[in-house]
Parts: structure tokens; C-alpha cells; sequence
């Protein structure tokens, strides 16, 4: 059977034979004091840093996955199929992923003799019931509403039709981390589905226990991993991983520094500067080009923000290089627009109105002439010490506007829980929006009418053409310019207020591996959007 190989740049897909695409992200890292994994001797045990934790657990078709839930899914759960750092989607717990030559049914075969951390076997009836999953679940039911019928072809091999052409279909079957196949044991009880944590993953849940909500969640070395480091010996290489959640960054920092971490995340570029000059860290960067957008989303169904000329009120009251400079040390790249520079959709100039304090208060007091003299604000941030002296600032510019402004913290996921449920009137929001084959999942998911993650809540008919447009393409002119279609009419609603791209990097003392373990093609893993890999990390 053919295998598949999704270019994830502007250029072709591979199905044995050279095929046109349309997909693009995040380049290769930047790796400053890191070995490649080699022969592992001992792996030890690690501590590893969250910004947050996943309170919600890990049904992954249920799920609420941010950054720091993807990241402990990347140690349990496995998925059919990953980016690697030549801009391709490979397949990875999938041997092939073929399509038609219309790209509306797909053929999955699985890889052979891989088991769940149960012990069951995969096959093709596990991969069914997860991907019929994909289309009953919470959120995931509108991701994978284009997806049809999945039928069983052999005890490997599944079909899948999809509703309209669809070339970014695998790049959905990776889902930026979340699409893990779960085994079936956790599946079939929708009462632990949440806690009882079964993949075919690196590490492995010894018992639910060693999960403490808020505290730390523990995950131990699966020694039946069907992946092998570079050298053939077996995977993974640390004994243990202890995720930490630590919503502060710069505790998070201090405890690195100070041993009390192996290993963490972070997209904090004040903390990236000072860990990247501190003697024993090594820091790996993601580069500029496919990076997510700092972005200020607006609830649009509400007072005072359903209404066009607040919302052009926010757009020039904001400054965001004045932010950037205090709060970024003036290091991240200002952005106009959601996407980043190596997307099909980026312009240069797509007409987004830019920062007047003069026009901003001229249209506050329009605003407010046709409200009885009310333009009131709530900025809705987690508890985070860099957010919440980020939206200090912008409460700070807002007033200066004339408006009425305040600011409501709360943990990551009662924020993610606040967004679904429309509770606020602006948020801070770290998205990625950088990859075209990922854009049709990212942009289309994120901005449709409908979606129960479109936090703005707007229906906007030149938006969703755009979208439409851009799912069905089937070439790069038509990609291209669907997504600028997309770009320019998100200027002209002012549905969010872009600010800067903010980079993810990893950061560690005494550890080796970060780059992860060579691809099933050969191929290195990309670490993308904050999700790295953690097969190959261990002690030094």
C-alpha cells in the first residue's frame, strides 16, 4: 500500500507518487545545547513543568486540551499520524494513509503487533470506535462533521469517506496533538473515560491515583513501546515523567533553575530570554515564520461589542508594541493578523485598522452617545503573573480610551469554560493559525459560524465563504487565495484584535533528547504549537 506524505509547506503531497497540496507550518527548531538522542543507558526520573492543569481529564473526544494537556497526551496516547520538520504529515501509529484521487475517501492501515498499555491489541475495530468517536464529541463533533461513513476493510484497515474533498485530512488525523487513539477499555466507561488514561503511548498511568488534580500526575515507562531511539534500542528512555502544573511562569522558572524541575514549557518570551542566558539550561526554540498569534478575542454577541463601532473603538485603543515593549522586552514580532508570515493566507496589509488614541476616543464617545453613556469592559485573563500584568496594561489603555474597564482572572480551564459559554467581553488568547493543511482545521474549526470554539460567536457570510473555499481546494492558487479572502474580511469585522506571534520553547537542566526519536519514515518530529516529544527525554 501507498504511504502518505502530506507536505505541510507550500508545495506537494507524496502518496508514493508526487501529488499536488497545499500545506504548511511551523519550520524546524532551534536548539541551542542539545545532543541528538542516542543509545539510552538510563533514563531516570523527571519533573516537568505545566503552565496548567487539564481538570476536565483526558477522554480525548471530550476533552478540553490546551497547550499543557496535549503535552501530557503526547507521553500517553499515540496518534495515526505526525508532523515532521521537512513541513510533511507522516503517518506514525498508521502505516499508510491513502486517498482517492477525488480526496474524499481515505484508506487507514494501521501498524502491525502494536498494543494498547492494557495489553489489547490495535486494530482496525479499536480505530473505528475512536473515529466514530471524533464525530459524537463535545467539541470534536464539529471538528470532524466532514467526516462520513468509517468502515472496516481487514483487521488493520479501515475506510473513511468524507463529505467534501478534503486534502487536510490527515493533517486532522494528528489534530495538533489532541487526536490520540485511546484504547478501548477507556472508551467504553463514560464514567473513568476522564482519569482511566489508555494508549499505546511512551509512559503509561500506572493507576489512577498517581494522578492529584492540581498537584501532579505521574506516568511510567510503557516496556512494550513499539518504537525504537535511533540506534534500535527501546523506547522510551526516562523510567518516569511527574507533570507539575505551575500556572506562574516565573515560579516555573525559579524552580528549574533551582532543581526542583527537570524540564518545562513555556511561551513566555520574558522567560525564554532570561532561561536562554542561565548557565545549564538549554533552551529549544520554534522560528519565526509558523508561530501562534497573541491575540485579543472579542465576544461579539454581547453589549458593547455587538455593535461594529465599538469594536472599532478596541482596535485603535489598543497599542499593542507599547504592551510588547514592556511586557516582551519589545522581542516578539507585532502581528496584524492571525496568521504568521509562512501562511498562504499572510498579507503584509490586510487592512486592519491600527492603533489611534485620537479616533479611539472619538468613537468611544459615539458608542456611548447611543448607550446612555455606558461602554463597559471586562477582560477576562487567568491568574498567570504575565497575564495578569499584560491585561493591567490594557485596562490601563482601554480606560485611557474612555472606556469603563476591568479585569476578571480565573485558572485555565474556568477560562476555557467562560469562553464556550460566551462569559466575557474581551480575552487574552495564544492560537495557532500558521498551517494550511492544520489551517483548514485550525481556521476553519476556530471561525466557522457554529463552531462551539468560534469565543467570538460572530457569523460573518464573507468569512465563511472564504473557509468554504479554502477546505475544498484542491490546489495552492486556490488555497492561497481563499485564505486571503479569509485574512481580509477578518480585518473588516474586527472579530479579534492581534497583537504579536508568540514562539513555544522547552527548557531543561541535566537532560538529554529533546529532539525525540526518529519517525517510522526515518524522518525527525517537528514539535509543534508547545507539544513536544518526550520519548527520548532523559537524565544526562
Amino acid at each position: 500500500m501507498l504511504q502518505l506524505r502530506t507536505r505541510r509547506t507550500r508545495g506537494w503531497t507524496r502518496i508514493g507518487a508526487v501529488l499536488a497540496s497545499g500545506a504548511i507550518v511551523a519550520g524546524a527548531l532551534v536548539v541551542a545545547g542539545v545532543s541528538a538522542a542516542g543509545a539510552q543507558k538510563s533514563g531516570g526520573d523527571l519533573r516537568f513543568g505545566l503552565e496548567a492543569e487539564t481538570t476536565g481529564g483526558f477522554c480525548l473526544n471530550q476533552a478540553q486540551l490546551v497547550t499543557s494537556g496535549k503535552q501530557v497526551a503526547a507521553a500517553i496516547y499515540d496518534t495515526l499520524t505526525v508532523p515532521n520538520t521537512k513541513n510533511e504529515y507522516v503517518p506514525n501509529l498508521a502505516e499508510s494513509v491513502t486517498p482517492n484521487a477525488t480526496f474524499n475517501e481515505w484508506t487507514i492501515k494501521l501498524r502491525p503487533n502494536v498494543k494498547f498499555h492494557d495489553g489489547t491489541p490495535l486494530n482496525a475495530d479499536a480505530l473505528k470506535q475512536n473515529l466514530d468517536g471524533w464525530k459524537s464529541g463535545r467539541l470534536f463533533s464539529f471538528v470532524y462533521n466532514n467526516m462520513g461513513d468509517v468502515t472496516k476493510v481487514d483487521d488493520l484497515t479501515v475506510k473513511v469517506t468524507t463529505k467534501t474533498p478534503w486534502k487536510a485530512f490527515p493533517a486532522y488525523l494528528y489534530l495538533e496533538g489532541r487526536a490520540g487513539i485511546m484504547a478501548p477499555a477507556q472508551m467504553n466507561n463514560s464514567a473513568t473515560c476522564a482519569t482511566n488514561m489508555i494508549g499505546t503511548g511512551p509512559f503509561k498511568l500506572a493507576s489512577p491515583s498517581d494522578w492529584k488534580v492540581n498537584e501532579s500526575l505521574k506516568v511510567v515507562k510503557n516496556p512494550d513501546y513499539w518504537k525504537k531511539d535511533a540506534k534500535g534500542n527501546a523506547l522510551p528512555c526516562a523510567n518516569s515523567i511527574t507533570f507539575v502544573p505551575i500556572p506562574d511562569s516565573p515560579t516555573r522558572d525559579t524552580q528549574l533553575i533551582g532543581g526542583q524541575l527537570d524540564i518545562m514549557h513555556t511561551s513566555s518570551s520574558q522567560s525564554i530570554d532570561k532561561l536562554s542566558t542561565t548557565s545549564g539550561v538549554d533552551v529549544v526554540r520554534e522560528k519565526p515564520g509558523n508561530r501562534e498569534t497573541r491575540y485579543y478575542q472579542i465576544n461579539t454577541q454581547k453589549p458593547p461589542f455587538n455593535d461594529a463601532d465599538a469594536r472599532l473603538a478596541l482596535a485603535y485603543a489598543i497599542d499593542a508594541k507599547t504592551i510588547n515593549q514592556i511586557r516582551n522586552k519589545g522581542l516578539n514580532t507585532l502581528a496584524n493578523q492571525d496568521m504568521d508570515s509562512k501562511s498562504p493566507g499572510f498579507l503584509k496589509n490586510n487592512g486592519f485598522p491600527k492603533y489611534n488614541l485620537k479616533k479611539a476616543q472619538e468613537m468611544v464617545q459615539k458608542v456611548k452617545a447611543a448607550n446612555g453613556g455606558s461602554f463597559d469592559v471586562t477582560l477576562l485573563t487567568t491568574t498567570d503573573s504575565d497575564n495578569s500584568q499584560e491585561g493591567q496594561l490594557l485596562i490601563e489603555q482601554l480606560q485611557k480610551a474612555g472606556m469603563n474597564a476591568k479585569m476578571n482572572q480565573v485558572d485555565q480551564s474556568s477560562l476555557v469554560n467562560d469562553l464556550l459559554g460566551g462569559n466575557f467581553s474581551v480575552t487574552l488568547v495564544r492560537n495557532f493559525h500558521s498551517d494550511p493543511a492544520f489551517g483548514d482545521a485550525s481556521e476553519y474549526v476556530w471561525f466557522s459560524n457554529n463552531s462551539p470554539v468560534n469565543f467570538s460567536k460572530f457569523n460573518d457570510p464573507a468569512v465563511q465563504a472564504a473557509l468554504d473555499a479554502g477546505r475544498t481546494s484542491t490546489d495552492d492558487a486556490s488555497l492561497t487565495k481563499a485564505y486571503q479572502d479569509f485574512n481580509k474580511a477578518m480585518a473588516k469585522g474586527i472579530y479579534n484584535i492581534p497583537a504579536w506571534y508568540s514562539e513555544w520553547a522547552l527548557a531543561s537542566k541535566g537532560v538529554k533528547g529533546q529532539a525525540g526519536a526518529p519517525l517510522p519514515d526515518g524522518s525527525k518530529p517537528l514539535s509543534l504549537n508547545g507539544r513536544f516529544p518526550v520519548d527520548t527525554l532523559c537524565k544526562k
